[in-house]
């Protein structure tokens, strides 16, 4: 007589053998097939890594690629006859001077309120080398958006000639243009005149 629990532990397997003993469905196989010969990357939904910033009462994404440093706020050395609205003079980043602008007055938008919560960073933006910066209220990081969640400017934004956005993306704090890097170099280089 055989023993009752060896005989139940052994029927889960004899029920995965018969499982993985049948003959696979050829539309199976051939899907498997195309899947298995795609390059991973393209398997998987196009994605932009964004910068999520706070300028003010605004939320702004800038690609990831374009982001040369984040850091704590430090020192702007304002140039005399030089400092304007848009550019607020110079600071040391990482042992590089580096331009500063306001991309709150540059853009004319409407400051926060003294009783908002703000943890300050500084942006390094461009190229090393060949960069500015600007202090963002609130830098709460990089995500990982699929490239399908950019969606088209509102026309009457679309049409503005001073834009520096291309496009509205959502993120866990609400709707946040999408800086346009050229637009944005174009407007930092006319700022600091």
């Amino acid at each position: 007589m055989t023993d009752p629990k060896h005989h139940d532990a052994k029927a889960p397997l004899d029920a995965m053998a018969r499982l993985l003993d049948r003959p696979a469905q050829p539309s199976h196989i051939a899907e498997a097939t195309k899947t298995s010969a795609q390059p991973r990357a393209s398997r998987r939904e196009a994605q932009r890594n964004l910068l999520i910033v706070r300028c003010g009462t605004e939320w702004f994404a800038l690609d990831a690629a374009d982001v040369v440093h984040v850091s704590k706020v430090t020192r702007v050395h304002p140039l005399p006859h030089r400092t304007t609205k848009a550019f607020r003079g110079l600071t040391a980043i990482s042992g590089e001077i580096v331009p500063v602008i306001d991309l709150t007055g540059l853009l004319g938008l409407t400051r926060a309120l003294p009783t908002v919560a703000r943890n300050p960073r500084m942006v390094q933006v461009g190229q090393r080398h060949a960069s500015w910066a600007f202090e963002a209220d609130e830098v709460p990081g990089v995500y990982a958006l699929p490239a399908a969640a950019v969606r088209p400017l509102p026309l009457t934004v679309e049409q503005t000639p001073e834009r520096i956005t291309c496009g509205i993306v959502t993120s866990t704090h609400g709707p946040a243009s999408l800086i346009d890097s050229v637009r944005m170099t174009e407007a930092f280089t006319k700022a600091m005149g």
